[in-house]
């Protein structure tokens, strides 16, 4: 039955970001060219050029946030560009959403190739957590950090937000009655991946752990800091 659960949101999640992006998307595309022509033919000291301009505006903000939706629901950008990649326009958008600076770091080769099913699981997980973050822990930042270890990938998730401790995750895991936590937990077992809360003196971390069905070939790669603009 969690199968069928999971399945049927992201089925879900795919469709209303391709909506999104393809139809609402277009609309306001087109609002956004005919207030444009409108404007160019106005004289400079129409009175209704300053609310023209001022509907353009409120129109571009439109399509950023649609488009910025679209690509966080629909996995396509993490199929065709891989998770680093994603996990880094994950951390773009919640600076924006916070307004603060955030950061993503990695040390992990981009020549890391993942098996899809493992990798689309993973990256739902963080962002189900990163969700989860920003809808009740209230940060200030929100810091990612990737790492292969012992032949496993692990994502490390600081913040500055109110923290759970392990036993807090698992008690609402087994009483809270939403499907979120469940949800992440059944992509846990789907990837034999581990979840790891600790509370520290401010914020806390969070720590997504999975073993990688291929070996990472030796490297002497050194951290790669993805500065966020």
């Amino acid at each position: 039955m969690m199968n069928a659960v999971v399945q049927a949101q992201e089925t879900e999640r795919t469709n209303i970001a391709r909506n999104l992006h393809d139809e609402v998307g277009a609309i306001l595309a087109m609002a956004q060219r005919n207030l444009s022509a409108s404007l160019d033919k106005m004289a400079g000291d129409d009175l209704l050029r300053d609310d023209i301009e001022f509907t353009l505006d409120v129109l571009d903000q439109s399509v950023d946030k649609i488009r910025s939706i679209s690509h966080g629901m629909l996995p396509h950008f993490l199929v065709k560009f891989g998770l680093q990649k994603a996990l880094q326009l994950l951390m773009e958008q919640t600076e924006k959403s916070l307004g603060n600076s955030c950061s993503f770091n990695s040390s992990v080769s981009e020549d890391l190739s993942l098996e899809q099913r493992q990798e689309i699981h993973f990256y739902c997980i963080a962002t189900e957590l990163i969700n989860n973050l920003m809808k009740h822990a209230r940060p200030q930042f929100i810091n990612l950090k990737l790492d292969a270890r012992e032949n496993h990938l692990i994502l490390h998730i600081q913040h500055d937000g109110v923290a759970i401790s392990q036993a807090d995750y698992e008690y609402l895991l087994h009483h809270g009655n939403g499907m979120g936590l469940e949800s992440i937990s059944h992509r846990l077992r789907i990837i034999t991946g581990e979840l790891q809360y600790q509370r520290q003196t401010k914020g806390g971390t969070i720590e997504i752990s999975m073993p990688l069905k291929m070996k990472i070939a030796p490297n002497n790669h050194e951290e790669i800091s993805i500065p966020l603009t």
